[in-house]
């Protein structure tokens, strides 16, 4: 670890990793921030099983954040620092329930704190479900590429690629996985693979892209991290899971989303088709929940470069803290 970051984290009230028992499992949780009496959030990462940007292993790379707030980082079960053999099941309730087991622990830790939600992608899956099931426990929830409704199978999604450059061939086989509606994992990957590819579903252009490099290498630092860990960050039993994908592409967070009883703000990138910015930001209009709020980052997909990060904190730290919601018209 370089001297600035271990300066940093010893100026930090709260800093440490925390083993906690979520879903009958014990896992392990960094916490840290600047002061001990800051909002708590827990930050819920996308995949499923990529823990990126913030994981277990960055505590200390995220001085930002962590002069806000107290940042709890979760690897969920199965990744990164918590990595093992996903069984049979592995399902969305599982990983709700380990979610909600994450909130009382962390409450239990910091009993006069508010405690909020930060999912991305994935994550999204998971802070809506545990804000709808138990709306007591969470102050709120701020998601990035917020999941809806048909993953990735969605209408916008073949048609930006009937008009892509990818070859004929390709979509030759695109109009076979629409025409059977197929929702499985190898379509699934399939479709990802042409989004990132001929699109910019996932990054746009002109965003910024991420330090990569000087991210690595902050991992390797990590007192947290071993190079095991690492590598389950990037290749893990996530991606074998066909249960858990089948749920996920037939996921569907209408109810939960236009019932929600916690102030929720949803951020999503300007050319996101995956989980479809133009979809969310009518569903958010026609719903009229006073509760759920719309931001939308420019320059940016379902992977937000460094411009979308950015502006996903800033957002952050106005709802969370200020009480301010963006307006978008």
């Amino acid at each position: 670890m370089n001297k600035e970051r271990r300066r940093y984290l010893e100026s930090c009230e709260v800093s440490r990793l925390v083993r906690y028992e979520l879903g009958g499992v014990e896992q392990k949780v960094t916490v840290e921030g600047r002061r001990a009496d800051a909002p708590v959030v827990i930050f819920l990462h996308g995949g499923p099983g990529s823990p990126l940007p913030v994981s277990v292993g960055t505590r200390g790379m995220f001085p930002d954040l962590a002069d806000r707030y107290v940042l709890a980082a979760w690897d969920q079960l199965g990744c990164g620092a918590n990595r093992c053999r996903l069984g049979d099941d592995a399902c969305i309730d599982r990983y709700v329930d380990m979610t909600l087991d994450l909130v009382r622990a962390v409450r239990r830790d910091f009993p006069s704190n508010e405690v909020n939600l930060l999912g991305v992608s994935w994550g999204s899956i998971l802070a809506a479900r545990a804000a709808a099931r138990e709306p007591e426990l969470v102050d709120h929830v701020v998601t990035y590429g917020q999941v809806l409704k048909q993953l990735g199978f969605n209408d916008e999604v073949f048609e930006a690629l009937e008009r892509s450059a990818m070859p004929e061939k390709l979509k030759v086989e695109l109009r076979a996985i629409r025409g059977s509606g197929a929702r499985n994992l190898e379509s699934g990957m399939r479709l990802a693979g042409w989004v990132r590819k001929y699109t910019e579903g996932y990054q746009a252009q002109g965003g910024g892209m991420m330090p990569v490099g000087a991210f690595v290498r902050g991992l390797l630092e990590s007192p947290d991290y071993t190079l095991r860990d690492l590598v389950a960050a990037v290749s893990n039993d996530f991606s074998k899971s066909e249960r858990l994908f089948a749920e996920i592409f037939a996921v569907d967070l209408s109810d939960e989303l236009a019932n929600m009883r916690v102030p929720y703000l949803i951020v999503q990138g300007e050319t996101d088709i995956v989980t479809s910015t133009r979809a969310i930001r009518a569903f958010v209009t026609e719903c009229g929940n006073p509760n759920l709020r719309y931001a939308e980052a420019p320059r940016s997909g379902h992977m937000p470069g460094t411009a979308g990060m950015n502006l996903l904190f800033e957002h952050l730290s106005n709802f969370v803290t200020k009480g301010q919601v963006p307006c978008y018209k």
